[in-house]
């Protein structure tokens, strides 16, 4: 299965903190599902980690994502952009365009979510 995740889920995760639902947590440790991590998650991780207001660094985050065979870095490029819905704040548009570009690429005009 294909996850896309959204920043405070993912430092949730990282740090075993108990704010992260079981089943998140379920989810996230599957090795066979594909983690999809919007490069604005790892930009908004260096700037929460540079402002004190998490104790994850970017440094810990990134070796997470180098040493893990299932997580893929999604760019933040013009396809992102172009489908990213304007109605949202910037940082949550650039992940929900992330995650409808991966939709399309892998269920057509489908997309299933996780709350």
């Amino acid at each position: 299965m294909y996850i896309v995740t959204d920043t405070h889920p993912w430092v949730w995760f990282l740090t075993a903190s108990p704010r992260l639902s079981q089943k998140a947590k379920s989810i996230l440790s599957d090795p066979s599902n594909l983690i999809i991590l919007p490069s604005i998650v790892m930009m908004e991780i260096k700037y929460l980690y540079q402002h004190k207001r998490i104790t994850l660094s970017f440094e810990e985050a990134l070796q997470q994502v180098e040493t893990s065979v299932n997580i893929l870095l999604h760019p933040l490029d013009i396809s992102v952009v172009t489908i990213a819905p304007l109605s949202l704040d910037i940082h949550d548009a650039i992940i929900v365009g992330a995650a409808i570009q991966t939709a399309k690429g892998i269920c057509s005009n489908r997309i299933v979510g996780y709350h």
